[in-house]
């Protein structure tokens, strides 16, 4: 039958939802040991952002390309990440369980705003590094960048992201199949939309040397 064909549109769909949750699963595994956290993201966005352009790479050659090419240096950003992130959590606890609790509802905000806003940052670096080269300094500054420029987006990329979590600790008995379903989804749709902010950023860059250029004649 003509379904069943590797070239048919139905293969072609199974054979990439197939990939983004082999993707998932390797992200998850080298997670494992925190500090590499940065290089195994890094590796995801890279992979899949090129499955979403349509390049069909080998899923996991290219994953352990990426992890190999991008530890270095993803780790050393993601190691800064995770300083910052260890202090809001002491400064959370404070607020919740410490003498802070009884700080005033503006500063509560402002607290969790600024802790949004390093976790969209954080969140930025991995795709940013996947499809760039470039120093430590100026991937912070791209991200941070990328995370204000993008906040109602990445507001709705923060939800996509936890709420599998959420979802899995509801119905705990399909608590993998509907962590597989859900990160699937969401991976497509997260490089979907970094791939077009991306691509943009490109055509921006271009565009600005083109006109530069221009002006130099």
């Amino acid at each position: 039958m003509q379904i069943f064909s590797p070239d048919s549109e139905v293969m072609e769909f199974l054979s990439k939802v197939t990939d983004f949750i082999i993707l998932n699963l390797l992200t998850l595994l080298f997670s494992i040991p925190i500090i590499t956290i940065g290089a195994a993201h890094t590796a995801k966005f890279y992979t899949s952002m090129k499955i979403v352009r349509g390049e069909e790479p080998s899923v996991t050659k290219s994953y352990f390309k990426s992890f190999k090419e991008n530890f270095a240096q993803v780790t050393g950003a993601w190691l800064i990440i995770l300083f910052v992130g260890l202090i809001l959590a002491f400064d959370w606890y404070n607020v919740l369980y410490g003498r802070a609790a009884s700080m005033p509802i503006i500063l509560k905000a402002m607290l969790g705003v600024l802790s949004f806003v390093v976790w969209a940052v954080a969140y930025c670096m991995f795709p940013f590094e996947a499809r760039y080269k470039v120093t430590l300094k100026e991937l912070f500054k791209a991200s941070m960048v990328m995370a204000l420029l993008n906040f109602p987006r990445m507001v709705l990329i923060f939800v996509v992201t936890f709420l599998p979590y959420i979802i899995c600790a509801w119905y705990i008995q399909w608590g993998l199949l509907i962590w597989l379903l859900c990160t699937t989804v969401t991976l497509y749709y997260i490089s979907k939309e970094f791939n077009k902010q991306l691509e943009m950023l490109n055509k921006e860059e271009v565009e600005s040397n083109e006109s530069g250029d221009t002006e130099a004649c």
